[in-house]
């Protein structure tokens, strides 16, 4: 069997959930295989994955007073894998 070394390059403000995720990996190469068959073979984005999305959203930002002030909306501040996944939508 050949092995083969790929390097990948994270951010550590950006991607510091993918950073925390790997250490608490005992095996991070098996870690990662595992996630990259499992989103390969997910073949896209699912109904879970925006109904996660949108909870994601509703959890961290949104809020139901009725005399609340809205976000502005010209402004993102959701996470780039969520506006991917959104985007990919064509709403």
């Amino acid at each position: 069997m050949t092995k083969q070394t790929v390097t990948i390059v994270v951010d550590t403000e950006r991607d510091r959930n993918i950073l925390r995720w790997l250490s608490s990996q005992d095996n991070k190469s098996a870690a990662i295989r595992e996630a990259i068959r499992v989103h390969i073979g997910r073949g896209g984005i699912t109904l879970t994955d925006v109904y996660e999305a949108i909870q994601d959203l509703k959890r961290s930002r949104w809020t139901s007073a009725p005399n609340a002030q809205h976000h502005d909306l010209a402004r993102s501040d959701e996470p780039p894998d969520v506006a991917a996944a959104l985007d990919c939508l064509g709403l």
